[in-house]
């Protein structure tokens, strides 16, 4: 079930952010800061976008590991891994909200998105801060935005397929 899930937020991000089947090869994840309004090829972006939804995965993956009950120990012991994933994605995220792309229809799908993204990582934050307090009921209503913010990516990828 982890695994469906996890899988299900990459291809959301990937169709909301216009990844799928897309560019001409991979470039390397970049956490390197962007200025806002840089145009960026559209390689650069994909790449940036498979890298957020990488490190999106990689925290949802994880909240799994927490277990049935959110004990404040186990979520003091899972923070730091927590925060890592955060940093990561929130660089990412920072550099796709700050690109601008020549390519209309990835423009549009950038310009969506990034509010989005913004949201997931304030709940990432949320997540990650109430864990490394080691509090159980703000710890599991954080997870629950989370997860809502995530769900709100995935209705973008499903207007994108639409469209």
């Amino acid at each position: 079930m982890r695994a469906r899930r996890a899988g299900a937020v990459a291809v959301a991000l990937a169709i909301a952010l216009g990844t799928a089947g897309c560019g001409d090869g991979p470039l390397p994840p970049s956490t390197a800061p962007v200025a806002e309004g840089s145009e960026v090829s559209s390689q650069r972006y994909l790449a940036d976008a498979d890298a957020v939804a990488a490190e999106i995965r990689a925290f949802s993956d994880l909240l799994e590991d927490i277990g049935p009950v959110a004990r404040p120990a186990r979520l003091r012991e899972i923070a730091p891994d927590l925060a890592a994933a955060l940093q990561r994605a929130d660089a990412i995220a920072d550099r796709l909200e700050a690109q601008r792309l020549a390519d209309a229809r990835l423009e549009a799908q950038r310009a969506e998105a990034s509010p989005v993204l913004a949201d997931i990582v304030a709940a990432m934050v949320d997540v990650t801060t109430r864990a490394a307090a080691g509090e159980p009921v703000p710890t599991v209503a954080a997870i629950e935005d989370f997860r809502d913010a995530v769900g709100r990516l995935r209705e973008l990828g499903g207007t994108a397929a639409a469209g």
